[in-house]
């Protein structure tokens, strides 16, 4: 008999332990509220057209802001979609901007430089100040670009200007 209260002693404490023990488990974990997401997913179908360069209209390209506003003081970063056999005038931009080639092929580059034609994958930047021209050839030509302060702005090359910094292009 006594060997039975004893074991069932052991088993109830044993039963109250692992309860207990469950009990705390279960209110030391509680739910917690979800950080927000530092990415986002953006469909080109969600995308928003417009001009790239508003003067030029349909005759250039079309860009669609994918994080922050090309138009607008900030960083962002956009899609640029350009039609085949495009070529820009001479031109610069106030800010400095990379691109990188999503399909077809881009040259840019200095105006009397050798064509240098970037295919999918190539990465280039554009010193704010210097003069160039952007060409595309593909039936399919689309780059993602990326500023850290804009807004983006396209004007004549009379506006240059040497910010000490210079052009890359990687094939």
């Amino acid at each position: 008999m006594k060997n039975i209260r004893r074991f069932l002693l052991l088993v109830l404490t044993l039963f109250v332990t692992i309860w207990g023990s469950l009990q705390f488990t279960s209110q030391s974990i509680s739910p917690t509220q979800a950080t927000e997401p530092t990415s986002k997913v953006v469909l080109i179908s969600e995308v928003e057209w417009g001009f790239l360069n508003p003067a030029r209209g349909d005759r250039g390209p079309r860009a669609g802001n994918l994080w922050g506003d090309r138009t607008t003081p900030g960083p962002s970063g956009f899609l640029v979609e350009f039609v085949d056999g495009f070529s820009s005038p001479p031109h610069i931009h106030n800010v400095t901007y990379r691109g990188m080639v999503i399909s077809g092929t881009v040259h840019n580059d200095d105006p009397n430089a050798e064509e240098m034609w970037l295919p999918k994958g190539s990465f280039w930047t554009q010193p704010a100040g210097g003069v160039h021209i952007t060409s595309a050839q593909s039936n399919k030509n689309m780059a993602y670009i990326e500023i850290e302060d804009g807004p983006y702005l396209v004007l004549p090359p009379e506006e240059a200007f040497d910010n000490g910094k210079r052009p890359i292009n990687v094939d």
